[in-house]
């Protein structure tokens, strides 16, 4: 382990170590040449001799280097020093999202929305450029002090055009995929299988699978049953659940295709949170489910695992095989058609849009069972008769015809032209019988549109549009167009009406540019970005908005934030004071928008009584208005009664205090940036000496190395008093040798 003050590449020096992973210690560092706070993540030294592993740790920065997104932590750099692999990593502040959920239990909805979408952004852009992450959990996501949320760790990412099957399960084994645990190709669906996860987490405040080893996990990820969140938490809507299942789903091609298409879902459940408009296919959702787990680590399922792994599915599929040799072939043909059944059911209950039902797919017997050689696909079993018996109707009509017009039942052989003109009618009449009008569905619910497009033997497809004239739901149009006459069986395209989109428009006010952007871009919203001056509200924080907050905004439409470039700067010149009287001196600050300071009186035998000794700020300097301007002011000379009694005079050294008072919390105030530093000398007998006053802008115009000689009365002490602004900081006695 690297200790503080270690110095990497001759820039990073080590603070201390902030985390730990499965292959790796995180360590905060300041980055010299820059001058800013860097997090280094450090390969544990027993990986360091592994080629393996620093092949799989370069990986890491090779993939995350490339990608540039306010959603995913930016590399900076990556090197090696005297075996020691590290990458240089932007350092964010804030904590871990596993954290988070830890904190609170489980989170609200909203946040679970806004927190997915931004996750789902990262993982895209990930996605984008040929990235699959492998690892999304909670540990891996960073909840920062704005509100930013950020991905992070690609310690086990891949290019995703790489088509090489891995033989290990890597990741984190609550989050794993079913594809990743088999120890088999993974892509995009992949992340969003532990998204999807990692939000079960988020909306429950516990993971959905737990056991007691590695593999145990793994194989309930490949065929357990998931317990609907609702069942654990019953405030969830049903659109999140279903969002939730979709991603979760067993097989790869029943999730979201992509990030983008899971984050318009998201974002509709803002809107929408008990809508029907998640299609997921059939899913088993029933099971019991564990307990809520720890701090999940990375881990790479050995041979050993993925072989465990194989023999359990191994045994489910010799038992399940056994059991279906114990049955005829009949009986087995009856339950998969069942089963079939049943599956079109499920998957109609779920499809509640109504949208064309696809095909389920056939499944396969698992064992030919041929002792007759009648084991026959029950699906192909089923089309060869209804083909068969359509056929034999079909032979049966035409056979019927030729006899009845031979002899001479329908008028043949008798009138050509009657025969023709039968013919011809029959024709027309069948024509008629197999075309109708396309029914009027413009106006109508989907619903309803389709109920009358189905009872005129039509089929249909659905696209939505947005509208703002026509109620979500409804049919904006219908092509071919109502009346149009068309063989049944014909497409009709309906055109579906998804209104506007519409959010409620946050308050952002008073938080910093960032983290408004952050809540504004997370709900589909654009944000533009106005600059002005502003007394009170600090620079790069809100100071209001169009449209202002309450109202209801138009997701994708564009939100202007006025934001502070803090209070206006105006500079003005010291007035001279020499020469002037102490009610002149006070008109001259006071007319020149600066703040009269601490005035003190002295003895002074040069400058006549009443009269301007020294000013705090020199004459003609440049400051900002409001600066606070002290003097002095002449007592005249001290007044002695005989040469002969005068008391021998002493010196003493005063100098300017060695701390500096900027920076720090002084009186029981905060840090002051800036101010006017005074060195006053306080004797015996009350009167006081102003030996020195200057303005300092900053921490670096501190005079610490400033010193002078005072006198006074041999044999007495004097106090010398540091204030800044007014506020005492430093305080010591000096005595008069």
């Amino acid at each position: 382990m690297l200790t503080s003050g270690t110095i990497l590449a001759g820039r990073y020096e080590i603070v201390g170590r902030i985390g730990a992973g499965g292959m790796s210690n995180v360590y905060k560092a300041k980055d010299q040449k820059l001058n800013r706070f860097v997090a280094i993540k450090v390969l544990k030294p027993e990986y360091s001799a592994d080629a393996m592993f620093v092949k799989k740790f370069r990986v890491e920065a090779q993939s995350a280097a490339g990608l540039s997104h306010p959603n995913i932590v930016n590399v900076y750099d990556v090197g090696e020093e005297n075996g020691i692999h590290f990458i240089v990593m932007e350092l964010v502040q804030g904590i871990t999202l596993k954290h988070y959920i830890e904190r609170k239990g489980h989170l609200d909805i909203r946040e679970v929305l806004n927190i997915s979408v931004q996750i789902a952004s990262g993982m895209g852009a990930a996605h984008a450029n040929r990235i699959i992450h492998r690892d999304i959990k909670p540990q891996n996501v960073i909840m920062s002090r704005d509100g930013k949320v950020k991905v992070t760790d690609f310690g086990i990412a891949k290019a995703a055009d790489s088509t090489t099957v891995t033989t290990n399960a890597a990741g984190s084994v609550h989050y794993i995929s079913p594809e990743q645990a088999r120890g088999g190709y993974s892509d995009e669906k992949s992340d969003i299988y532990s998204l999807g996860i990692t939000m079960y987490e988020m909306v429950t405040g516990r993971v959905p699978y737990d056991g007691e080893n590695n593999v145990a996990v793994a194989l309930q990820h490949i065929q357990g049953n998931m317990t609907p969140p609702r069942q654990i938490n019953p405030d969830i809507p049903r659109s999140v659940e279903r969002i939730i299942m979709k991603c979760t789903q067993k097989k790869p091609d029943l999730r979201y295709g992509s990030a983008k298409e899971l984050i318009m879902d998201l974002r509709r459940a803002l809107v929408e949170p008990d809508g029907s408009y998640v299609v997921i296919g059939p899913a088993a959702m029933n099971n019991n489910l564990a307990d809520g787990v720890g701090d999940s680590t990375t881990v790479v399922m050995d041979e050993e695992d993925i072989e465990k792994l194989r023999q359990a599915s191994l045994k489910k599929d010799t038992s399940e095989k056994r059991r279906s040799q114990r049955i005829s072939p009949e009986e087995r043909r009856r339950r998969q058609l069942e089963e079939e059944r049943r599956e079109y059911e499920e998957y109609d209950n779920h499809h509640e849009r109504k949208k064309v039902k696809k095909p389920v797919p056939v499944v396969q017997p698992e064992e030919e069972y041929d002792d007759d050689g009648d084991d026959v696909n029950p699906a192909l079993d089923k089309t060869m008769m209804i083909f068969g018996i359509v056929g034999a109707v079909i032979i049966a009509i035409v056979i019927f015809f030729i006899i009845g017009r031979a002899g001479g039942l329908f008028g043949g052989g008798t009138s050509n032209s009657k025969a023709t003109k039968s013919t011809e009618s029959s024709s027309v009449i069948n024509t008629e019988s197999s075309q109708v009008d396309a029914p009027d569905c413009e106006g109508r619910t989907q619903e309803e549109a389709i109920e009358l497009l189905e009872k005129a033997g039509l089929k249909y497809k659905i696209t939505e549009k947005e509208d703002s004239s026509v109620t979500a739901g409804n049919v904006i149009s219908q092509k071919p167009a109502a009346g149009t006459k068309m063989d049944k069986g014909t497409i009709v395209t309906l055109t579906i009406s998804k209104g506007v989109e519409m959010e409620d428009m946050p308050d952002v006010t008073g938080m910093s540019l960032e983290a408004a952007k952050s809540q504004l871009e997370g709900i589909g919203l654009k944000v533009k970005t106005v600059n002005e001056y502003h007394d009170t509200v600090k620079e790069n924080y809100v100071i209001s908005t169009n449209p202002v907050a309450g109202g209801k905004v138009k997701v994708g439409s564009t939100v202007t934030l006025t934001v502070s470039k803090g209070k206006e700067t105006k500079t003005v010149k010291v007035p001279d004071l020499s020469n002037r009287t102490q009610d002149e001196a006070i008109y001259l600050i006071n007319s020149s928008n600066l703040k009269v300071g601490d005035i003190s009186e002295e003895y002074n035998d040069w400058v006549t009584k009443g009269y301007i000794t020294w000013q705090g700020v020199e004459a003609g300097t440049e400051v900002e208005e409001g600066t606070i301007i002290n003097f002095g002011v002449s007592k005249g000379p001290r007044e002695t009664e005989t040469e002969s009694k005068a008391p021998a005079q002493g010196t003493a050294s005063v100098y300017m205090p060695v701390d500096n008072p900027f920076g720090h919390d002084i009186g029981g105030q905060a840090a002051l940036e800036s101010g006017t530093v005074v060195i006053q000398v306080v004797y015996a007998d009350g009167s006081t000496n102003t030996v020195y006053s200057a303005y300092c802008s900053s921490s670096d115009a501190y005079e610490s190395g400033w010193g002078t000689t005072v006198t006074g009365e041999a044999g007495t002490s004097a106090t010398v008093n540091a204030t800044v602004d007014g506020i005492l900081y430093a305080s010591y006695a000096i005595y008069f040798n």
